[in-house]
């Protein structure tokens, strides 16, 4: 019963003439915590749709995107990388309405990351693993949005994304910029 009462919820907020913000964002993916130990300055980007409630000056939003790291140091005959593919939903709230618009918001799901590893010793082998795992995470942002006209705006954010793994927490920040795009049904 309780996965069918926020749907409801969400069903009966929504009115007949939606409009949704697609939103296109690059970003700079700065790794914290342990993290920032072994891999190096990422990139990648994302892809969100966020629905306004307007009574409540609020965004129901989802988003999903690809985010790559490095190592950090060059070894020889070692190379490790790793990607991730965030799902997540969440909540955005307006906090001003005006030239600019400075939100917070919050998003929580899955992570789905492939993890590379190969070891290269020449003619003798070459050892390749590929590790692929899903964890719950979360990711609390900070932004603004610059509408340049009513269908177009120019968004810019930071957000923090934690993810719990079996072992150590991967933690980075996200510093994006894009686009959003009013959409009328």
């Amino acid at each position: 019963m309780h996965k069918y009462t926020l749907l409801l919820l969400i069903l009966f907020v929504l009115p007949v003439n939606a409009q949704f913000n697609l939103g296109l964002n690059g970003a700079a993916a700065i790794p914290t915590g342990y993290n920032e130990d072994y891999v190096d300055l990422g990139f990648g980007g994302n892809v969100n749709i966020t629905y306004p409630v307007d009574f409540l000056n609020m965004e129901l939003s989802l988003t999903s995107g690809y985010y790559y790291f490095g190592l950090k140091e060059n070894l020889p005959e070692y190379n490790y990388s790793y990607s991730t593919i965030p799902v997540l939903a969440g909540v955005k709230i307006r906090l001003y309405e005006g030239s600019i618009v400075p939100y917070i918001g919050f998003e929580a799901g899955a992570y789905i990351t492939r993890y590379d590893l190969e070891l290269d010793y020449g003619y003798v082998f070459k050892y390749n693993v590929i590790t692929k795992e899903t964890h719950f995470g979360f990711a609390p942002e900070l932004g603004f949005r610059l509408p340049l006209n009513e269908y177009f705006n120019v968004d810019v954010k930071a957000k923090y994304n934690r993810v719990n793994t079996k072992y150590v927490s991967r933690a980075f920040v996200l510093i994006q910029t894009g686009f959003n795009f009013l959409i009328d049904f």
